[in-house]
């Protein structure tokens, strides 16, 4: 049973073929297993022997592999669980901060660059690198299927600004932007089992060139709004939606959050198909047409329903999809209301878990190696506190190994209560029966009228399951496997008791 737990974990085998040799793949993996088993990114943290600990440090920074490598192993367990089926594709970008690291890494490592402004005097002070994944989910569940697309780089700490470069009249291919482009690239190839997929980003991904050149027939896009472009009709997008009238009204529940009161807004929803003009500004390269036909969306709070001191929620939406009705262009706003799952991802990296930015590598390789894995961790993570939001009931087995599983039967009992309401109410082996009792680990309550627990809560239930794990391990080598093996199968009811 648990004996050969480190040989089949769920990140067993995801790197199989793709690294240089198979001791690597398997430190690749090991090390992901400890990330998780500590829910930390720091090496010190994750590792618990010094060995451990060297061969992490020693894996991260061999030249023989890089992180591109590790990407293609991510987005290899992704393909292997798509067939068929729409998805929803989520790229955005976030930056990761090592300034306080420099002493250590150095400003000549080609890996690390300078990251957001510059101090007044125009000097690049902070350093890091970016990070732009495609976060992929099933919408039919709002649950996260993998990673479609993961794009690192950093800037050079010589180059020339923006008007220095002429920037507005770079070819599209030659500006950070193009990350936009040639993630949904990437997804597409990515999912290429898929039936169809929809590129979801926000008002940084409204370029005109995206909207030209990734579409097909079985690839869509819904774009937050930012420019206010001409129409072919002569007049400016902003003008034309405001002008339309309301087609629906609808309501949500708004949760508290920054500058935002908990309330119930009355949103009034508009859409109008129309046709995108070129910048005039910018002239027009060949394969790129002068207009192209979309809709735009727009739902708006409505005055009765915002909160004094609080701006009225507003999205305007680009989208290569039809709209035939109020269900449409509902479906579709909500669809858009899914790209804070990515947000989600970025503070459980740095600020809500895994402390990403206090890894204490000497190299910008190894860290941006590191990021892969953590990217890995955390969306495990975060499908365990999803899963308790979900209808859909999945198998434990989509995150969780056979030895996990049969462990977690066994221990089930320890955090149920005797009462009803102290039960798990999942179905048994599903993954929201999974994650109730990690939550359960991670000091939750249980009761569903105390709220749903947080990541954090979720992270700490992991930490404690696998050190649980640890020590059933060692107490295992003791006992008749067979026998710990069929004690499983009878709780889960496969065998009579």
């Amino acid at each position: 049973m648990y004996i050969k737990y480190m040989e089949e974990n769920y990140f067993a085998g995801s790197y199989r073929g793709l690294l240089p040799d198979a001791r690597l793949e398997k430190r690749v993996e090991g090390l992901m297993l400890a990330l998780l088993n500590q829910g930390s990114a720091v090496i010190n943290k994750s590792c618990k022997t010094l060995a451990e600990k060297e061969g992490a440090y020693r894996m991260l920074d061999n030249d023989s592999f890089d992180h591109n490598d590790l990407t293609e192993g991510a987005i290899g367990m992704l393909k292997k669980d798509v067939n068929g089926g729409h998805y929803l594709c989520i790229q955005d970008t976030t930056e990761l901060n090592f300034t306080s690291h420099m002493g250590r890494i150095g400003r000549e490592d080609k890996d690390i660059g300078p990251v957001t402004k510059e101090d007044p005097g125009g000097e690049k002070t902070n350093a890091g690198f970016f990070c732009h994944p495609v976060l992929v989910i099933d919408p039919s569940s709002n649950m996260p299927v993998g990673l479609s697309s993961l794009i690192l780089w950093n800037r050079s700490w010589d180059k020339e600004n923006k008007h220095e470069r002429n920037y507005k009249n770079l070819d599209i291919t030659e500006k950070e932007s193009y990350r936009w482009i040639a993630s949904a690239l990437n997804s597409k190839e990515s999912l290429s089992e898929a039936d169809s997929i929809t590129v979801i980003g926000d008002r940084e991904n409204d370029i005109y060139e995206v909207f030209a050149t990734v579409p097909d027939s079985r690839t869509h896009l819904l774009i937050r709004a930012r420019m206010d472009r001409v129409l072919s009709e002569g007049i400016k997008l902003n003008k034309k939606i405001s002008s339309s009238r309301v087609r629906s009204i609808y309501e949500f529940d708004v949760s508290k959050g920054k500058n935002r009161t908990k309330h119930t807004a009355k949103m009034s929803l508009k859409w109008e198909k129309v046709k995108l003009g070129h910048p005039s500004k910018r002239p027009i390269k060949d394969g790129i047409p002068a207009f192209i036909e979309v809709t735009v969306i727009e739902a708006r709070e409505l005055s009765e329903s915002v909160k004094p001191g609080e701006d009225p929620i507003s999205w305007t939406l680009v989208t290569t999809h039809k709209v035939k009705n109020a269900a449409d262009a509902l479906k579709y706003v909500k669809w858009y209301s899914q790209r804070w799952l990515i947000e989600e991802l970025f503070h459980l990296l740095k600020t809500k878990g895994l402390c990403f930015e206090e890894a204490q590598l000497e190299s910008g390789a190894g860290l941006k190696k590191l990021i892969v894995l953590a990217l890995q961790v955390g969306l495990r993570i975060m499908t365990l506190r999803l899963s308790l939001d979900s209808s859909h009931k999945a198998k434990a087995n989509i995150i969780f190994s056979e030895e996990e599983i049969e462990f977690m039967y066994i221990y089930m009992n320890e955090l149920e209560g005797k009462t009803e309401k102290q039960k798990n109410p999942y179905d048994r082996g599903t993954i929201q029966w999974a994650a109730w009792g990690i939550a359960r680990m991670g000091s939750w309550s249980g009761y569903k009228s105390h709220g749903p627990p947080g990541y954090i809560t979720m992270k700490n239930g992991l930490v404690d399951f696998y050190n649980k794990m640890d020590g059933f391990g060692a107490l295992s080598k003791y006992l008749d496997k067979d026998y710990l093996h069929n004690m499983a199968l009878r709780i889960s009811g496969e065998l009579p008791r």
